[in-house]
């Protein structure tokens, strides 16, 4: 091996392992990727996951590393741009309070849809990449999902039939819309808008335009506009 190509093995041996990670450090910026799987190590062995299983989802074990990688960075990190098709939404509602917490901005680059869009709106200031977009739909649950929950849970939960269990649901799903409404708020975003979310037919993802968003205060006006 001739001594460039040495030296070029060591500088690459050398440089932060940044590729294909879901969570990436660039500048100011924390760049979070669900396109990519949890690390192994955060992943409970006794859940059964595999890392495969995460790729594409707002994974609980995000919310430790996110937490981590901004108390070790907090001095730096101002930004986290956001790509992801969504996931666990209860875990999305506590990464967003963290991110409220940091007082960090938040911008998409490629898609941020379903969950990730509770991310999206807890930052300070909010912009889109050219290009991008952001899908919004009301929370749902489909068939096998519920059968499978119901079994799981009848016995220990008290549901006679599931006709109980539809009364449950139903105040579940009262609850997540509220849930998400108030989120919304609480965040600047204009109620028309905010209901129109809950408002939307199921199975139905909505890809409101940059004007649209602007308009309800979802997304921070571009400067560059004016």
């Amino acid at each position: 091996m001739t001594r460039p190509a040495a030296l070029a093995i060591l500088l690459l041996a050398s440089l932060p392992a940044y590729a294909d990670t879901r969570f990436t450090l660039d500048a100011n910026r924390l760049i979070y990727n669900t396109d990519f799987a949890v690390d192994t190590t955060l992943i409970d062995p006794s859940s059964g996951l595999t890392p495969a299983d995460t790729v594409g989802d707002i994974a609980y074990e995000d919310i430790d590393a996110l937490r981590a990688l901004l108390a070790r960075h907090a001095d730096r990190i101002d930004t986290l741009r956001l790509t992801s098709d969504g996931g666990f939404i209860e875990a999305a509602y506590e990464m967003a309070a963290i991110i409220s917490d940091y007082g960090l901005k938040t911008e998409v680059a490629g898609e941020c849809a379903s969950a990730c869009a509770i991310l999206f709106v807890a930052g300070t200031e909010r912009r889109m990449n050219r290009g991008g977009r952001i899908g919004l739909h009301p929370s749902s649950w489909g068939v096998d999902a519920m059968r499978s929950y119901y079994q799981d849970w009848q016995a220990e939960s008290g549901w006679i039939d599931e006709f109980a269990f539809a009364e449950w649901v139903y105040d579940e799903g009262q609850r997540d819309a509220n849930k998400l409404i108030t989120h919304f708020l609480n965040h600047g975003v204009s109620a028309d808008f905010a209901v129109k979310i809950v408002s939307l037919g199921m199975g139905t993802m909505w890809y409101p335009s940059r004007a649209e968003m602007e308009a309800a205060g979802f997304l921070t006006p571009d400067p560059s506009a004016n």
